[in-house]
C-alpha cells in the first residue's frame, strides 16, 4: 500500500504563500485581507503574496502558473488561499502533477472551490491537505477553538492525533467582510448532527481515511480521472473512506440528481460513512427538501450517513485532513447525535 505524505510540522519562520488560484480578492476586501495577513505575521510565519491575490479576476494561466511556482518550490511549507471562487475546474488541466508529486509535500488550506484541487492533489498526488476554515475568515483576535484547530492540525508531527467535537452551535447569519472587516464568528443558532438512516439508539464508531470536499465541484469531478478516486482507493484506502460532502448552492433537486449519479458511478463503493455539512442552498424545491434528497440518494445504504455536520460555508469548519485516517464516534437515539467526537490520525 502506497503511503499518505503528510507536510512537515508547520513552525514559526516558515513560509505560507498566499495564492487565489480560484479567486482573487478586490479592493473592498483589502482591509480584511491586511488584517488576516498580519495575523500570520504575528503568529511568526514569513507571508508570500501571489501576483494574482489583490485583483478579483486572473487568467487560468496566471493562477495555474502562480500555483504550480508555489506548490514546486521546497521553501514554502504551506499555501492558503484567501477563499473559493468558481472556477479552479478549468486550472487543472494546466497543472504538471508529474512535477507535484516529485516537490516537497506543503499543506493546502481551505474549502468551497479549494477542495476542488485539494481533492485532486490528496488522490492523485498522494499529499495530505487541509479541508477547513478559508484564510479571510481567520481573524487574529479570534478566539474560536475551530479556527485555532487548523494551526493545531498543520503543526502534528505524522503519527499524532487530533481531536475535535461536534459544536453546540454554528454561524447563523452570513458575514459582510467588505462591510465589517474586523468581524469574527458568532455561533448563536443550536447546532445538532443527525444520522438519517439509523433511528434507533446506539453508538457507532466508524473509521476510514477522509477525502472529500464542495460538491458542487466535487460531484462533476469524482468520477473522473483527475481525482482517480477508485485508483485512490486501491493506493491508500484499503481500509475504506470517510467521504465528507457539502453542498453551497445545489437544490434539492440538482442535489439528489447529483448524488445519484455518483452512486451509479461507483463512487460510494468502499465508502464506510458519508457524511454531510449543514447547507446555506436555499430550498427552492417547496415539495422536496435536501433531507428527502439524501435520504432518496442512499435509501438502502448500510453504512451510516450523517448530515449537518461543521462541514464547510456554514461555521464553524472541523479541520479535516484528506488522506488522514479518522474515527468518528457517536451516541444515537432517533436519529439524533450526541456526544460526537472525531478523532484524525497521521498514518
Amino acid at each position: 500500500m502506497a503511503k499518505i505524505q503528510y507536510p512537515k510540522p508547520l513552525e514559526q519562520g516558515d513560509k505560507i504563500a498566499i495564492c487565489a488560484f480560484s479567486s482573487g480578492v478586490d479592493k473592498a476586501y483589502h482591509e480584511r485581507l491586511d488584517i488576516v495577513l498580519n495575523g500570520l505575521t504575528a503568529k511568526g510565519f514569513t507571508v508570500i503574496e501571489g501576483a494574482c491575490l489583490r485583483q478579483s479576476h486572473n487568467s487560468a494561466k496566471q493562477r495555474a502558473d502562480e500555483l504550480m511556482q508555489y506548490l514546486t518550490d521546497d521553501s514554502i511549507a504551506a499555501i492558503m488561499p484567501p477563499w473559493g471562487g468558481d472556477l479552479t475546474m478549468e486550472i487543472l488541466p494546466l497543472l504538471d502533477f508529474n512535477a507535484i508529486s516529485k516537490a516537497r509535500p506543503k499543506w493546502l488550506v481551505g474549502f468551497s472551490d479549494i477542495s476542488t484541487f485539494a481533492c485532486a492533489l490528496t488522490t492523485r498526488c498522494g499529499w495530505a491537505t487541509l479541508h477547513a476554515a478559508n484564510l479571510m475568515q481567520i481573524h487574529p483576535d479570534d478566539p474560536d477553538v475551530y479556527l485555532a484547530n487548523i494551526f493545531s492540525a498543520m503543526s502534528l508531527e505524522e503519527k499524532q492525533q487530533l481531536h475535535q467535537v461536534a459544536s453546540p452551535f454554528y454561524q447563523q447569519k452570513p458575514i459582510d467582510y467588505k462591510a465589517k472587516p474586523e468581524a469574527q464568528f458568532d455561533y448563536t443558532a443550536p447546532s445538532q448532527w443527525r444520522c438519517i438512516n439509523y433511528k434507533d439508539k446506539r453508538q457507532i464508531e466508524v473509521s476510514g481515511r477522509l477525502i472529500g470536499g464542495c460538491l458542487d465541484t466535487l460531484g462533476l469531478l469524482l468520477p473522473s480521472n483527475y481525482y482517480a478516486l477508485h485508483e485512490f482507493k486501491k493506493q491508500y484506502a484499503p481500509e475504506g473512506l470517510i467521504l465528507y460532502l457539502e453542498n453551497a448552492e445545489l437544490s434539492p433537486m440538482a442535489l439528489a440528481r447529483c448524488l445519484l449519479s455518483l452512486k451509479l458511478n461507483d463512487v460510494f463503493t468502499d465508502v464506510n460513512a458519508v457524511v454531510f455539512g449543514r447547507s446555506p442552498a436555499i430550498n427552492n424545491d417547496c415539495y422536496f427538501d435536501e433531507y428527502q434528497a439524501i435520504e432518496l440518494s442512499f435509501k438502502g445504504n448500510l453504512f451510516p450517513v450523517i448530515v449537518d455536520a461543521d462541514i464547510g460555508h456554514v461555521a464553524p469548519n472541523l479541520a479535516l485532513i484528506n488522506g488522514a485516517v479518522a474515527t468518528i464516534t457517536a451516541d444515537l437515539c432517533e436519529g439524533m447525535a450526541s456526544n460526537v467526537v472525531v478523532k484524525t490520525d497521521l498514518k
